[in-house]
């Protein structure tokens, strides 16, 4: 199955959270730092927010990804396979990290939210980005996924009685001897418990 344009911008933004944050903080205005966070610490109700000096962006850039992120993992969690595989052998494999890596490189060369010819050339950056990772069929390699729980694999399996080597996303540990449920996404089978009702 081929990821459908929208969930797979939405799972290449939501991998983007932590960028979202690094840039909100970099956004603060300065005066914030030098002053106490809450005036009684007992008291969270009489603390402060940071404030932005570009609010409206850093705000819009953090909801989208955030949301982004919670609709794709609510997503992977509820998806299930209409495949059943037997796993004969399984390891783990490390993620590619590069592609993810080049944006938050950039965040610290100096992209500075008020600058609108840096917000864009950033933005047009990400869509490029998005584009070598959609078409390359890499979506769901995603550092992200691994911070919450996800890991990739490479397996060997048995899937309606004929051996293949593939690749594997699950959120449980895949073992020998193990039946699950399977759902081909670009290439890369999402692996969750068989669902025996």
């Amino acid at each position: 199955m081929q990821i459908k344009l929208l969930p797979a911008a939405l799972l290449f933004l939501g991998s983007y959270f932590p960028l979202a944050l690094i840039l909100a903080v970099q956004d603060i205005k300065s005066e914030f730092w030098t002053r106490l966070l809450c005036r009684r610490p007992k008291f969270w109700t009489e603390c402060d927010l940071p404030e932005f000096q570009n609010s409206v962006l850093v705000w819009t850039f953090l909801a989208v990804t955030f949301l982004s992120l919670v609709f794709f993992l609510w997503l992977l969690k509820h998806m299930r396979g209409s495949t059943e595989m037997t796993i004969e052998e399984s390891k783990t494999i490390p993620n590619d990290l590069i592609n993810y890596v080049f944006p938050y490189i950039v965040s610290f060369m100096g992209v500075e939210l008020g600058g609108t010819g840096k917000v864009l050339g950033f933005g047009l950056f990400m869509l490029w980005m998005f584009l070598i990772s959609y078409r390359s069929g890499q979506i769901l390699m995603n550092p992200l996924l691994l911070a919450v729980g996800w890991q990739l694999y490479e397996v060997k399996a048995s899937i309606e009685g004929k051996k293949r080597s593939l690749r594997a996303l699950s959120r449980q540990n895949v073992l020998p001897n193990q039946t699950l449920s399977s759902c081909l996404v670009q290439g890369i089978y999402v692996l969750s418990k068989v669902d025996r009702k």
